[in-house]
C-alpha cells in the first residue's frame, strides 16, 4: 500500500534534498519552495546535497540557505568527477558572493561526501521519517545504496533506506515513456538504472511533461534584486522573470511535503524501467513500488501555488 500523501500532517515532513544546482534555475526555485514550507512549519530541512561535480553548486546552495536564515543546514556534495558539468554563471556568482550572503561554503572540498551526509542524517533520524527528494542526477543515491557500514551506522545503505525512508520523490523521466535530462545526461544513465532497479522502498516520480506545463518566474521580479533565487531567475538565458520557466523541480518538492492532492493524482502502481541510454518506460504492475504524478489541478493553478511559495518571505525573527 502506497502512503505517498503526508499532506498537512501535524508534524513537519523531514526532507533531505538532492539537487544538481547546475545550469537551470528551477533548482533554486525548488529551494525557495522548500524554505517557504519550512517557514510555514510544513517541512524540516535535514540536509542538502549536490550531485553535480562543480563545487560552485554546493556554494550556491549555501548562499540560499544563509539568505533564508538557515545557514546551519548540513551540506554534502558528490566528490567524484564522472557526473555533471560546469555550473552556470549565475550559480558561480551566488557561490562566490560570501560578502552579500554570509555563507562560508563555496566549494565541495569544504563539505562531506554526499553519501556520508546521507548516512549520518538517516542514522540519526527516527525510523520511516525521512523523505528524500531528488531534483537532479541519481549518482548520490546509487552511492548510498552501495555504501557499507561506517561510523554513522552499522547498517548498509540499502538497510538504512529500508529502515528510515518511507518514500523517495524523484524529478526525472517522462511518463508513460520518454528520455529526460536528469536520467541520461552528463554520465548519469548507469546511476539512474541502479536506483530505479534496486531502491527498496516506494518511489514517486514527477516527469518532464508534468513540470513543463507549470510555468513560474515572473512573480520573482517583485523580490529584492539581491535575493539569491531572484538572481538565479534573472541570470538564466531563457528570461524567466518575463517569460516564465517550467517548474520541474518545484513539483517534486511540493509533492514530497504536501502529497499529491489536490494538485495531482497518482498513476496505478508499476515499475519505471530504465534503458541503457537513460530513457525510461512505464510498466503497470499491481505489486510495483513505483507511481508517478498525473495532472489533476490545471497547470496554471499549480503554478499559482508554487509561485506564492517561491516569493514567500520569512521574517527575521523566525
Amino acid at each position: 500500500m502506497h502512503k505517498h500523501n503526508a499532506s498537512h500532517s501535524a508534524l513537519p515532513v523531514s526532507i533531505l534534498l538532492d539537487t544538481d544546482m547546475a545550469t537551470d534555475c528551477d533548482d533554486a526555485g525548488a529551494m525557495a519552495v522548500l524554505h517557504a514550507l519550512a517557514s510555514k512549519g510544513e517541512a524540516e530541512i535535514l540536509g542538502v546535497v549536490t550531485n553535480n561535480r562543480d563545487g560552485a553548486s554546493i556554494g550556491a546552495v549555501a548562499a540560499i540557505n544563509s539568505y533564508y536564515g538557515r545557514p546551519d543546514i548540513p551540506l554534502g556534495a558528490c566528490q567524484r568527477d564522472d557526473v555533471g558539468i560546469e555550473a552556470a554563471r549565475f550559480v558561480q556568482k551566488l557561490a562566490a558572493d560570501t560578502a552579500r550572503y554570509g555563507h562560508t561554503v563555496t566549494s565541495r572540498e569544504q563539505v562531506p561526501d554526499a553519501v556520508d551526509l546521507y548516512r549520518r542524517g538517516l542514522a540519526a533520524a527516527p525510523d520511516h521519517s525521512v523523505v528524500i527528494v531528488s531534483i537532479g542526477h541519481l549518482n548520490n543515491l546509487a552511492g548510498l545504496l552501495d555504501s557499507g557500514p561506517d561510523a554513522s551506522s552499522p547498517l548498509t545503505g540499502l538497510e538504512l533506506v529500508q529502515q528510515k525512508v518511507p518514500r523517495l520523490v524523484v524529478m526525472g523521466g517522462d511518463y508513460p515513456a520518454g528520455k529526460e535530462h536528469n536520467f541520461w545526461a552528463r554520465g548519469s544513465a548507469p546511476y539512474t538504472a541502479r536506483v530505479l532497479e534496486t531502491w527498496p522502498g516506494p518511489i514517486l516520480f514527477t516527469g518532464y511533461s508534468l513540470g513543463e506545463s507549470v510555468m513560474t518566474g515572473p512573480a520573482m521580479a517583485g523580490l529584492p534584486e539581491d535575493h539569491p533565487v531572484r538572481r538565479a531567475y534573472a541570470g538564466h538565458s531563457s528570461q524567466p522573470l518575463e517569460r516564465g520557466r517550467p517548474s520541474w523541480d518545484q513539483t517534486a518538492v511540493l509533492a514530497a511535503v504536501r502529497g499529491p492532492a489536490p494538485y495531482w493524482t497518482l498513476s496505478p502502481p508499476g515499475r519505471n524501467v530504465p534503458e541503457a541510454d537513460g530513457s525510461n518506460h512505464w510498466e503497470n504492475d499491481p505489486e510495483g513500488n513505483h507511481v508517478y504524478l498525473v495532472e489533476s489541478m490545471p497547470p496554471s493553478g499549480v503554478a499559482r501555488v508554487i509561485s506564492q511559495l517561491m516569493v514567500h518571505e520569512i521574517q527575521a525573527s523566525e
